[in-house]
């Protein structure tokens, strides 16, 4: 028999390809719903925001053929990670500038949804395939009972059976909770665990008119239509609403400094070849302190961005994650550390930049690198002073991670840049004494950050 006429003549069932494609997604949202600081999730989340859309796209049009098939009432569970999914992917959006409890019932009402997403699709497939029928008698096979719920769905009570599975699978995912979440999480899995169990075994099932109106095939259309409506609107609304970046002064993400930045155009690269300089070390000791410099002050960001970032989501789970003790102290010293060694490398540089032409590559490289320090150091203060005000309410303390997480992330990224503006001097075996130790520190700046996509 033909599959197209299998679906008209068995209405009331959600299509098996449509069923293991919600489950790989909903699986898919739950895991990059945990995602700390793996790449390639965080790609899926933020710089894969095009996936959501495209996925928004195919729920619409399955949607009008499930519709033409009769089947788009029973299958309106299937489309909610369809439609969940561009929101999640502006998650930070969403609860920027609240206060930390509207913070925290945004965020648990998306990973309730979350959660249950991915049991509800279990639910339903155990429900298709254990379930009694015109043409299938009930199932009184042992192995059932080896999952709980299983029993209850094959002798003919689906939704006592579904409860009880739904519940159990709730239950499973409480270790996640505790695992990577927080108290809140666990009472919130609770809760929908309580009322799965309501919902199977005390609610009043339909009559015969609410039913025919629930499997509505008119009127799921319009919701699954307003459903794609407001799920892209949210997306675009707030992926272009100005000022999103938490109020960072950070030239890296927020759309109004993209001019504010490093001018990496201001040193000319000399075309003529590299040579060494008479006195090599005052040059290499310049550039050698000035790459120590990046490198302590970038430690102290990275100190300052996981202990914000976990202090935050100690605050927003209740959850007890441990900090470093006065982590706002100790890294701030790393930054004064960072500033003495620069003050260090200018006097070096100060006393090895005579002895270089106005057209030495070598000369450009450290003129680059001197005035790049000038800039980044001086950023910091302000990082300081904005972080304290942010730092002074539960919820401001996700803006002072995303400011130091953002700072980290574009010291390393623009110095990357450097490096590959003068890749002919620093290539160049005749001056590889003097550059270097410069450029081994330099990529190990630019590599501390390099796999973490900013926002998280």
């Amino acid at each position: 028999m033909h599959p197209a006429a299998m679906e008209v003549r068995a209405p009331g069932r959600a299509p098996t390809w449509l069923i293991a494609a919600t489950a790989a997604l909903a699986l898919g949202i739950l895991a990059m719903a945990l995602a700390e600081t793996n790449l390639w999730m965080h790609y899926l989340i933020d710089a894969g925001e095009s996936i959501s859309l495209i996925g928004l796209g195919f729920i619409l049009v399955a949607g009008l053929y499930l519709y033409r098939r009769g089947t788009l009432a029973a299958s309106l569970p299937m489309t909610l990670p369809w439609l969940l999914f561009p929101v999640i992917t502006q998650g930070d959006q969403l609860i920027d500038n609240l206060s930390i409890n509207w913070m925290r019932f945004i965020v648990h009402l998306l990973l309730a949804a979350i959660f249950g997403i991915p049991v509800a699709v279990v639910v339903m497939a155990a429900r298709y395939a254990c379930a009694p029928g015109p043409s299938r008698p009930a199932k009184h096979a042992r192995w059932l009972a080896a999952v709980p719920g299983l029993v209850q769905i094959a002798s003919g009570k689906p939704r006592e059976g579904g409860a009880v599975l739904a519940a159990v699978l709730l239950a499973v995912e409480t270790w996640v909770a505790v695992r990577f979440l927080g108290e809140l999480m666990v009472i919130t899995l609770v809760l929908m665990t309580w009322a799965v169990l309501m919902l199977g075994f005390w609610w009043p099932k339909p009559g015969p008119v609410e039913a025919g109106r629930q499997r509505s095939e008119r009127f799921a259309l319009g919701v699954l239509v307003a459903g794609v409506v407001v799920s892209l609107g949210l997306f675009v609304g707030y992926k272009n609403r100005p000022g999103a970046y938490q109020g960072s002064p950070s030239y890296f993400m927020d759309p109004n400094q993209k001019g504010a930045g490093f001018q990496l155009s201001a040193v000319p690269v000399p075309a003529q070849p590299a040579t060494s300089p008479a006195d090599v070390e005052p040059v290499r000791t310049a550039l050698t302190g000035y790459a120590r410099a990046f490198e302590r002050l970038v430690g102290g960001y990275y100190v300052l961005d996981r202990n914000y970032n976990y202090d935050f989501h100690n605050h927003l789970f209740w959850r007890s994650t441990p900090l470093l003790a006065n982590y706002r102290a100790a890294g701030l010293e790393k930054i004064r550390e960072a500033e003495r060694l620069r003050a260090e490398a200018d006097a070096a540089a100060d006393r090895a930049r005579p002895a270089l032409g106005p057209l030495d590559p070598l000369g450009a490289l450290l003129d680059d690198v001197r005035s790049y320090a000038a800039f980044t150091f001086g950023r910091a203060p302000v990082l300081e002073r904005m972080t304290g005000e942010f730092a002074k309410t539960e919820a401001g303390l996700q803006h002072a991670t995303h400011m130091y997480e953002g700072e980290g992330k574009v010291l390393g990224v623009r110095l990357a840049e450097i490096l590959d503006k003068h890749k002919a001097v620093l290539a160049s075996p005749v001056v590889m004494p003097v550059t270097s130790d410069f450029l081994t520190v330099s990529r190990s700046v630019h590599d501390l950050y390099a796999n973490r996509i900013v926002g998280f």
